[in-house]
């Protein structure tokens, strides 16, 4: 008469196998979470540095008289054709800049590379997490990560 059950130990090797491969899997997926948020805040900046650049290239072309966005008019910009205000037009690229913690010096822009309560907390070189800051600086319009 044979079985057509599990054994104890076909059951415990098969538990032991799970375990191993859960094991090595694990540490491989921990680390997707912070990854995508720093994916996620990468594409963000590439964003806004393109529209830094459309407002300066409708400056260029146009010379004068017109509307970047939908409220980024030639007043907005400064000398060289950025933006250059915390307010309008900033806020319209940032997305309230003021109140997500951006502020001016001079010519330039700072603020967080990543959310304090639900951003990247382990810094990697060169990506954004809670300790670094983006730049804007307006006199060139460079939108780059900072580690100070």
């Amino acid at each position: 008469m044979t079985s057509k059950a599990f054994t104890l130990i076909e059951l415990i090797f098969a538990i032991v196998i799970i375990g191993v491969l859960a094991s090595v899997a694990i540490p491989k997926f921990s680390g997707l979470r912070d990854n995508s948020k720093i994916a996620a805040e990468l594409s963000t900046a590439a964003s806004v540095q393109v529209a830094l650049d459309a407002c300066n290239g409708e400056w260029i072309i146009n010379e004068g008289s017109f509307t970047c966005g939908a409220s980024i008019t030639q007043a907005d910009l400064n000398s060289n054709g950025f933006p250059d205000s915390l307010g309008n037009p900033l806020d319209a690229i940032l997305k309230n800049a003021a109140a997500i913690g951006w502020s001016q010096t001079g010519t330039s822009y700072r603020g967080p590379a990543s959310n304090d309560a639900k951003g990247v907390v382990t810094c990697k070189p060169g990506k954004p997490c809670t300790a670094k800051h983006w730049v804007y600086d307006s006199t060139n319009g460079t939108f780059t990560l900072t580690d100070d």
